[in-house]
């Protein structure tokens, strides 16, 4: 596949996930359904982070831009249950979605070819060893957490 065609195809699913929140107040953002581990505020932030994580941490062994607050609050096994107050407003991840968008595509935009810092191992002899397989990584991570976020939305009407 075409290095144009992952970043369109990237294009379209982050802006599927920013119209999905269009639709969430605040408050329903905060809520925790039965049968459900976390938020529609949860979830929308630990997309913003995964793919932090994902691209920056592993993929070039730096930082990225979030405060480690925020990257501990959605990381993956936290929840909104130990937060004394919740680190981004719906707002504000939606910019920081959109602003993470930009940066992601002139960051790695010509380098996805390149090889990671780091090897992400997901078991059964199979890794991701270049900065494309982590970034396709984070393409279908961000749906699965889709689809948890519609059926969120479903419950809660």
């Amino acid at each position: 596949m075409k290095e144009s065609a992952i970043i369109y195809l990237y294009e379209v699913y982050r802006e599927q996930t920013i119209s999905l929140m269009t639709s969430v107040s605040e408050e329903q953002s905060n809520v925790i359904p039965d049968g459900f581990s976390n938020s529609l505020r949860w979830n929308f932030g630990h997309i913003l982070v995964a793919q932090e994580q994902s691209m920056f941490n592993l993929g070039m062994d730096q930082s990225g831009e979030f405060p480690i607050e925020v990257m501990d609050a959605f990381k993956r096994g936290s929840s909104p249950k130990d937060w004394s107050v919740p680190p981004l407003t719906l707002d504000e991840i939606r910019e920081q979605l959109q602003k993470q968008k930009e940066r992601m595509k002139l960051t790695f935009s010509g380098r996805l070819g390149n090889p990671a810092a780091n090897v992400m191992d997901l078991g059964q002899h199979r890794e991701l060893k270049t900065l494309g397989d982590l970034f396709v990584g984070s393409l279908w991570h961000e749906g699965l957490h889709q689809g948890v976020i519609d059926s969120i939305k479903r419950s809660l009407k």
